[in-house]
């Protein structure tokens, strides 16, 4: 790996925790944790109905770590489980009504953060790290699907 290589890769990681970081910062006097934001975002972008399992995958996290989370959003009644249609094993989730209106909140808190950050910073330079985001999301994709 060339040095610049891994400066992209240290870079990379730096950038999400400082979104990360920024999120948190801005969501925290709404009495809003990282993993609640971050559970529900995730739960919106991947759909009404993911599988614990998958939702495990998506996040990065492992399973028993997720079901106390998943109980936690649950008790704030931000959640639902039901049988999966596919496995009566498996559960899903499911967003409330009330997920929905918190979302509201935490996507408009969410843009005023993208607008800070991302200030002056140009569209080609955006599209060109999208470029890059996309290349190696796929060789990711391409590899799990391998294995």
């Amino acid at each position: 790996m060339s040095n610049q290589q891994q400066e992209f890769i240290s870079a990379l990681f730096n950038t999400r925790n400082r979104v990360r970081f920024s999120m948190d910062d801005r969501f925290k006097p709404m009495g809003i944790t990282d993993a609640t934001w971050r559970t529900l975002f995730y739960l919106e972008q991947h759909g009404d109905g993911i599988s614990q399992k998958e939702l495990a995958r998506v996040m990065g996290i492992e399973g028993p770590s997720l079901v106390r989370l998943l109980d936690n959003l649950q008790q704030k009644k931000l959640i639902s489980r039901k049988p999966s249609k596919q496995d009566r094993r498996s559960k899903t989730i499911h967003l409330t009504s009330n997920a929905l209106k918190q979302l509201d909140s935490l996507h408009a808190v969410a843009a005023d953060v993208r607008r800070e950050l991302l200030t002056d910073i140009s569209a080609a330079d955006i599209e060109t790290c999208l470029k890059v985001f996309r290349h190696i999301l796929a060789e990711s994709n391409e590899e799990n699907n391998d294995g």
